[in-house]
């Protein structure tokens, strides 16, 4: 069996928070890795697009390695109700090139993408979006709590649960977060506001085994 995935991530110096979306870059990477290892009856093949390496331009490009099949894709950026950003560039839209996602269940943490990018997307056949409708937060000094909240979902994804079950689990984590007492009590609101925000369109009831593909064939 083969597990593909895809990251897309900001890193660009234009990026005002770049710092957090490499660290969700890199957590999600080595919780990949360590599935893999873990797994050595599947082959997980991880693709990694930076903002030196990924343009509207070149995304079908991209795409076309992995889209034939199911895949995870996991997007870690600033958004707005229409489009995925990386950099100065709107990387995805709802008018030019959200059909490239079909087959792929997206993972963002981003930006009020839930609403018409998500839309569209599911309208073309991609499996399930999990995101955020309003403004997904990053309280500011705080990064790796924000990036571990953010990888529970990843952990309960991989570790069998439904995309609903792993929903709740990351909305647990955010009401950890909020009633953690050694944060500061401006930026435990903010969590809370995340978790009222998120969005599971699709199908809420798949499962990492939807998505593995039968390479024996």
């Amino acid at each position: 069996m083969k597990l593909n995935s895809v990251i897309l991530a900001d890193d660009s110096e234009l990026c005002d928070i770049a710092n957090l979306f490499v660290m969700m870059k890199d957590s999600t990477t080595q919780i990949l890795e360590q599935y893999a290892t873990s797994h050595e009856d599947i082959d997980a093949e991880n693709h990694i697009y930076l903002s030196d390496t990924v343009t509207k331009q070149n995304l079908s490009e991209k795409m076309s390695l992995v889209n034939s099949d199911s895949f995870m894709c996991f997007w870690y950026g600033h958004g707005m109700h229409d489009s995925f950003k990386i950099g100065n560039d709107n990387i995805v839209t709802t008018t030019e090139n959200y059909y490239l996602f079909s087959n792929a269940l997206i993972y963002t943490f981003s930006c009020l993408n839930g609403n018409n990018l998500a839309d569209a997307l599911v309208a073309n056949k991609a499996k399930a979006f999990v995101g955020y409708t309003g403004f997904a937060n990053c309280p500011y000094g705080i990064d790796d709590v924000t990036t571990e909240i953010v990888m529970s979902f990843i952990f309960s994804f991989l570790g069998g649960k439904t995309i609903n079950e792993a929903k709740e689990d990351l909305e647990a984590a955010y009401n950890h977060a909020v009633y953690d007492e050694s944060l500061d009590p401006f930026q435990r609101p903010l969590f809370q506001t995340n978790r009222d925000n998120l969005v599971v369109k699709g199908n809420g009831e798949l499962k990492l085994c939807d998505l593995l593909i039968d390479v024996s064939m």
